[in-house]
């Protein structure tokens, strides 16, 4: 037990000296005096607006897992779920993945009483539903990010990977129960085949399937329009829907488990796209900086939140 807490914190150490060695090569590579100027033109009020809409995307989270939870067997209260999502979108900053924020929603939910393996499910079918949502987001705009990044960029590829988790995923909501009953011998665990019982839940609740999707399909509107609004608020002209048709890689690219909360990878592609659409280097770096800094800023609060509501 020791030692995996040994190779934890020493895995922890490596991510954040990623983290802190990509920033600081970026804050090397762009003109640091055409940023200074960048943020001397951005009033608090445009970061106290950034802050907000970092919340509530977080509260948008906590409302979809609630939804996927009550509708696909016994669940917590609404209440009980939102301060467990408080405090694992705190401990997202902190852990070294997103994932770590997952395992923190799973230990606080059986805390309160919920079995691990149906907590688990309802994590699982929560984060799934996400992805959906951003993969069909990437199917959507896919001709903005064809007129945009270069024709090495392989777009095709991206929008066939994202076509067929979307597709798997349909299938597993929609079948789940059909496919648990036909290959139920090979599938070794108990808990997995509740999964797919419970994500056919999912699939006969259409409304709700079709909340979750248009929870998260806000969620990721939202994160597109900080990136919009934080272009304006320094000068730079954009249009949202080329964030908007943006956002799937940064999100996609935040979930590579390299770094302490995204910060680095963030920021590196965030400068590249922007680069791309022709927008100074060091603009996207401020852009990035200050957008991770209102989301580690939203999830102090989420995590003050659930510490004193315990």
């Amino acid at each position: 037990m020791e030692r995996f807490k040994n190779s934890s914190w020493k895995l922890v150490g490596v991510r954040l000296s990623i983290s802190l060695a990509l920033i600081a090569f970026l804050i090397f590579i762009v003109d640091i005096s055409s940023m200074k100027q960048a943020l001397l033109s951005i009033n608090m009020s445009s970061v106290f607006f950034i802050i907000l809409v970092c919340f509530i995307q977080m509260l948008l989270a906590g409302l979809r897992w609630f939804l996927i939870g009550r509708m696909t067997g016994p669940f917590l209260s609404a209440a009980h779920i939102f301060q467990i999502n408080f405090g694992a979108m705190f401990s997202n900053q902190i852990l070294p993945t997103s994932i770590g924020g997952d395992l923190i929603r799973i230990e606080l939910s059986r805390q309160r009483g919920l079995s691990v393996g149906r907590a688990t499910r309802t994590v699982i079918l929560d984060r799934t539903t996400g992805l959906a949502s951003l993969m069909l987001l990437l199917l959507s705009t896919g001709f903005i990010m064809r007129e945009l990044l270069p024709p090495t960029w392989p777009v095709a590829t991206f929008q066939l990977l994202a076509a067929i988790f979307v597709a798997g995923s349909l299938i597993i909501i929609y079948y789940g129960a059909d496919i648990e009953k036909r290959f139920s011998r090979f599938i070794r665990y108990n808990w997995l085949r509740q999964l797919f019982v419970e994500a056919n839940l999912l699939g006969r609740e259409g409304f709700i399937t079709a909340y979750a999707i248009l929870i998260s399909l806000i969620i990721h509107g939202l994160g597109a329009l900080c990136l919009w609004y934080l272009t304006l608020a320094i000068g730079v002209q954009a249009d949202y829907f080329t964030m908007l048709g943006i956002l799937p890689i940064i999100s996609l690219v935040q979930l590579v488990p390299v770094s302490i909360a995204g910060w680095g990878v963030r920021e590196g592609t965030v400068v590249t796209l922007f680069t791309i659409l022709g927008i100074e280097p060091s603009l996207g770096l401020l852009v990035s900086l200050i957008w991770g800094g209102a989301i580690a800023i939203s999830a102090l609060l989420s995590g003050a939140i659930w510490f004193f509501g315990k």
